[in-house]
């Protein structure tokens, strides 16, 4: 630990419930004043003030900057989205929300003291990629650093995030099965719909297809979304690539029935689920679909891009 750096941490009391509520209060400040820690602290509030706060503490401060996020898969993508210059910011990550699929697939630890040691003793640095999605209806676009996609996920993340299940199950410590029920709920009477994708490699060279009955699209810079659910498994954060996983040529009966071997990563025996790899994909459908990134939805779409963008974020793990 270098006592004459300044860590920012951006923490998310409301992430999580019971004993990661108080995470921030009882655990990681203790320590950090025992320590001698030289650090800010920022509170999120509401919705979309991650990114508010990651973006006012940039245009504050000069030179290299050390981030913090204390929350969920939520809290850290609104952080990333506040980030201007990545070139001068190093972040780091501290799960403290129900889901945690990013901590789970970079290996942080699930305790937030060790987590936060391993950060204060150097723990090492790591150039991940992350992806962009970009909605051509009106130009706009969000960073993720886990997953976005079209379709049956993003709807199933719009009825997970909130509501007194999610609640309920979190007090059992039972959150994530939040996003498999309602995936079982949503699933038989789901919207599919026919779409071109347009998929480009590494070296620009395009590849078109057509799909009938497209289900969802996710493109996966993680294995995991939705409470660990291994949606593409041999997806890599620092390979310059996304992991395409996609539904297609399904009945809705089908589907349900494919969701248990896709729970229990038998993959390659779901019918019309495939995962193709590539730098970029452009997603044409004939019909709005609801779209997510790392689980916060934006309402629906059918014209948009998901790209990679290669090791764009300095982590320290």
């Amino acid at each position: 630990m270098n006592k004459n750096e300044t860590y920012y941490f951006i923490v998310n009391g409301n992430a999580g419930v019971g004993r990661k509520k108080s995470i921030w209060k009882h655990v990681l400040k203790p320590e950090l004043i025992r320590r001698g820690v030289h650090f800010h602290q920022y509170e999120c509030s509401y919705p979309g003030h991650g990114t508010k706060i990651a973006s006012q503490i940039m245009a504050e401060h000069t030179g290299q900057l050390m981030l913090i996020v204390v929350g969920g898969d939520g809290t850290f993508n609104e952080v990333l989205n506040g980030i201007t210059d990545f070139e001068r910011v190093t972040v780091s990550y501290i799960p403290a929300g129900s889901a945690n699929d990013l901590g789970y697939a970079l290996g942080i630890s699930s305790d937030p003291l060790r987590a936060l040691t391993q950060i204060l003793d150097g723990g090492r640095i790591y150039r991940m990629d992350i992806g962009k999605t970009t909605f051509h209806r009106d130009g706009t676009s969000r960073y993720f650093a886990i997953s976005s996609g079209i379709g049956l996920d993003a709807e199933v993340c719009r009825h997970s995030g909130r509501g007194r299940l999610k609640v309920l199950l979190n007090r059992i410590h039972l959150g994530k099965m939040i996003y498999m029920l309602n995936t079982v709920r949503l699933v038989l009477a789901y919207p599919a719909t026919d779409g071109k994708l347009v998929f480009a490699n590494e070296n620009g060279e395009l590849t078109e297809r057509r799909v009938h009955r497209l289900l969802f699209l996710a493109g996966m810079n993680q294995p995991y979304e939705g409470g660990h659910l291994a949606m593409a498994a041999g997806a890599k954060s620092d390979d310059g690539r996304l992991s395409f996983a996609m539904a297609h040529d399904l009945s809705n009966v089908k589907a349900l029935f494919s969701l248990a071997l896709l729970a229990l990563k038998l993959h390659e025996r779901i019918p019309g689920y495939e995962v193709v790899d590539a730098r970029v994909c452009h997603v044409m459908l004939k019909d709005n679909l609801e779209v997510h990134t790392d689980g916060e939805t934006f309402g629906g779409q059918w014209d948009i891009t998901i790209e990679c963008l290669p090791k764009k974020l300095q982590l320290l793990l």
